[in-house]
C-alpha cells in the first residue's frame, strides 16, 4: 500500500530516544509499520477502536514483523542486543491510553493523525489529564518525570487546536506545513512538561504558527502564501455569530501573509 507524504513526514519527525510510541487512530497501521522497520523505539503500539481493523492489523503485523518468544535468559540477552522493536495492538478509545502502566520514568510519544480538530483536542486533553494525575500522585520529587510528547496532524480547525493545546500547557518542538492532493496539513511536534519553560529546544505554541513560517525557500514561501490565502478566505466566510473572535483570527493570519510578502 502506498505511503502518503503526510505519513512519511511524520515518520521523519520521530527521533530516537522514546521508550514507547503510540500510533493512534492508526487505521491500517502504515505509520507504525514504518517505525517498526527502522526500530524507532523498543515498543510501538497500534491503537484504534474499530475491532475488525485491529484484528486484520494484528494478522499483518504477525506476518511481517514476527515476534519471537523468549525461552531463556540467553535468548533475552540476544533479543535485547538485536534492538528489534516489539509491537502491541490495542482496540480501545485513544482517550484511555494506558500510559501509567509503564512507569513514571518512561518516555512516551503519542501520534494522532487524520482526526478532526475538535476531537483531537478532546483526546489530547484526556491523555494529558490522566498522565498529569498519575504523576501528581508520585510523592517522590527527587527526580523529574519524563515529558509526554505528541506528534499531531489535525484535519481541520488548526487555530482552535493550537489555542486549546497551548492552554493545556503544551509547548512546541517542531512544526511543518505540508501540501498533498491539493490539501494542506499542519504537523505539530509538542511536549507537555513542567520544565518546558526552562528548555532551549521548545518554544511557546502559537495559535497561527511560528517555526513553519521561518527560513523558507521560494517554493515553500509560495506554498505558505497559498495556504494563508486559503485559510484567511475560510475564516472570512464564517459568520461572526459562530466565531466571535473571527476578526482577531483573520488579522493574525493576514499579518503573517504580509511578512512573507515583504
Amino acid at each position: 500500500m502506498k505511503i502518503s507524504h503526510r505519513l512519511q513526514q511524520i515518520n521523519q519527525m520521530v527521533e530516537q530516544g522514546y521508550d514507547h510510541i503510540w500510533d493512534c487512530c492508526c487505521d491500517h497501521g502504515l505509520l507504525g509499520m514504518l517505525l517498526l522497520q527502522r526500530n524507532a523505539a523498543p515498543k510501538v503500539h497500534f491503537v484504534d477502536c474499530v475491532a475488525p481493523l485491529m484484528q486484520q492489523l494484528s494478522l499483518e503485523l504477525a506476518r511481517f514483523f514476527p515476534q519471537q518468544p523468549i525461552s531463556n535468559a540467553q535468548n533475552a540477552i540476544e533479543q535485547t542486543a538485536n534492538l528489534q522493536s516489539e509491537w502491541q495492538v490495542h482496540c480501545l478509545d485513544v482517550a484511555a491510553l494506558p500510559l501509567a502502566h509503564y512507569g513514571k520514568q518512561t518516555k512516551h510519544l503519542v501520534i494522532i493523525a487524520g482526526v478532526g480538530g475538535e476531537l483531537l483536542v478532546e483526546l489530547v486533553r484526556s491523555i494529558v489529564s490522566c498522565y498529569s494525575q498519575y504523576h501528581s500522585d508520585n510523592h517522590n520529587h527527587s527526580y523529574h518525570s519524563s515529558p509526554l510528547e505528541f506528534i499531531l496532524c489535525p484535519v481541520h480547525h488548526n487555530y482552535h487546536v493550537r489555542s486549546s493545546l497551548a492552554e493545556l500547557g503544551l509547548s512546541l518542538k517542531q512544526e511543518y506545513l505540508l501540501e498533498e492532493n491539493q490539501r494542506f496539513y499542519e504537523i505539530l511536534h509538542l511536549t507537555h512538561s513542567s520544565t518546558a519553560s526552562k528548555r532551549n529546544d521548545v518554544a511557546p505554541l502559537s495559535s497561527t504558527g511560528s517555526i513553519m513560517w521561518q527560513g523558507l525557500d521560494a517554493d515553500k514561501t509560495s506554498q505558505a502564501k497559498r495556504y494563508l490565502v486559503q485559510t484567511i478566505s475560510h475564516y472570512q466566510r464564517i459568520p461572526e455569530s459562530r466565531l466571535p473572535n473571527k476578526a482577531q483570527i483573520v488579522a493574525a493570519y493576514q499579518q503573517i501573509l504580509r511578512q512573507l510578502s515583504n
